[in-house]
Parts: structure tokens; C-alpha cells; sequence
């Protein structure tokens, strides 16, 4: 009897540390994800910053080569993406102890600005120690169709009634990407959409 008691009681402190081991890893996983959005959908320097290691590397479609280090991806991320305002949607996340595979959405204000739908893409990231992030490898939607479709009423407009402004921020089909003319662009873009809106 005194045996069975024995064992009953060890079987309950197994379930016991094996959902406290389960809750642990659901608060830990809860903690990465959360720390992923705040990354993601920072839109300064400072703030993205705080989430990224100081050994942090960035990968673009597979991790090859050195990637780019924490100094020049943030100067990338000032160049464009963060006056842009990025707004990113996590659809999906796996995880694997400290590394996750994120699903995500990205839009941003020169997205919203021509209805374009988003640019999906995968995101593998890696956590350290203090949950900061070590490693992301940024891996574009295959199926992402081509944004220049919803661009092009605003081009048309802009080539009328602002050459000279498009041509310091359009270039031979392709946009000129730096922190002022990602500025321009929203400001030309809304004035497309207000005379657009005007006209309907």
C-alpha cells in the first residue's frame, strides 16, 4: 500500500514539472514573439535597436556570406524602412527552443498609400541568452506579386502633374530609396490620392 502511495505521488510530481516545464517554455516562446513584433515594426533607430544583440547578423533570402552587422543594418533600416513606418502582421510562428520561423505581412506607409496588399515573406530569427536577437534571415513570398501594378495610376498622375518631383524620387522604372525620397514619396503619393479621391 505504502508503495503504491509512493508511486502515485511520484507520477503526480512528474505531471507537475512537466506542465511547469511546459508553462515555462509557453512564457519563454510568449516572450520571443512578442520580442520579434516590437523589432519588427519599430520605426526608429533607437527603438529597433534595443531588440537586436551585439553580435546581431541580418541574411537576406538564405543565411550566406557575413550578412550585414548591427551598424549597417540599422543604417539600411534609416535609409527606407524605418520613415516609411513599417507594419508588419505576424500570420504564423514556430519555434524551435531560441530560434523561430515567423509568417509574416509587411506594409508600410508607400504600401498603404497605393492599396498595395503586402509583401509576405518568412523570417527565421534566433534569441540569446537575454532574449535579444542574434540572427535573422529574411526570405521573400515566391508568390508576392509585383507592387509597380498598383503603383502605376500614381505614376501616370505624377508624370503629368509633377515631373520634375517624380524624377528625383523614380528613376528608369525603379524607385530611388533613401530616407528623403521615401519622405517625397508620401507626400507626392497622397497628393495623387487626394485629387484621385476627388475625382470618383
Amino acid at each position: 500500500m505504502k508503495n503504491f502511495f509512493s508511486k502515485r505521488i511520484q507520477v503526480q510530481i512528474a505531471l507537475l514539472l512537466c506542465c511547469c516545464s511546459a508553462f515555462c517554455i509557453s512564457c519563454t516562446t510568449h516572450k520571443y514573439i512578442k520580442t520579434a513584433k516590437a523589432y519588427f515594426n519599430a520605426y526608429t533607430v533607437e527603438n529597433k535597436s534595443k531588440y537586436m544583440a551585439a553580435d546581431y547578423r541580418s541574411y537576406f533570402l538564405g543565411k550566406q556570406g557575413e550578412g550585414s552587422d548591427k551598424q549597417s543594418a540599422l543604417q539600411s533600416f534609416q535609409q527606407w524602412d524605418a520613415p516609411l513606418h513599417p507594419d508588419i502582421k505576424i500570420l504564423q510562428s514556430h519555434f524551435e527552443g531560441n530560434e523561430g520561423a515567423f509568417q509574416i505581412n509587411e506594409q508600410n506607409d508607400f504600401s498603404k498609400l497605393i492599396n498595395f496588399p503586402g509583401w509576405k515573406a518568412t523570417t527565421h530569427v534566433k534569441f540569446n541568452a537575454d532574449g535579444l536577437i542574434t540572427e535573422m534571415i529574411y526570405i521573400p513570398d515566391s508568390t508576392n506579386p509585383d507592387y509597380k501594378q498598383w503603383l502605376r495610376p500614381a505614376i501616370d498622375w505624377l508624370q503629368k502633374q509633377k515631373p520634375g518631383d517624380l524624377n528625383q524620387v523614380y528613376k528608369n522604372g525603379k524607385l530611388v530609396q533613401n530616407e528623403t525620397t521615401a519622405k517625397q514619396w508620401v507626400e507626392l503619393l497622397k497628393a495623387w490620392k487626394k485629387y484621385d479621391a476627388q475625382m470618383k
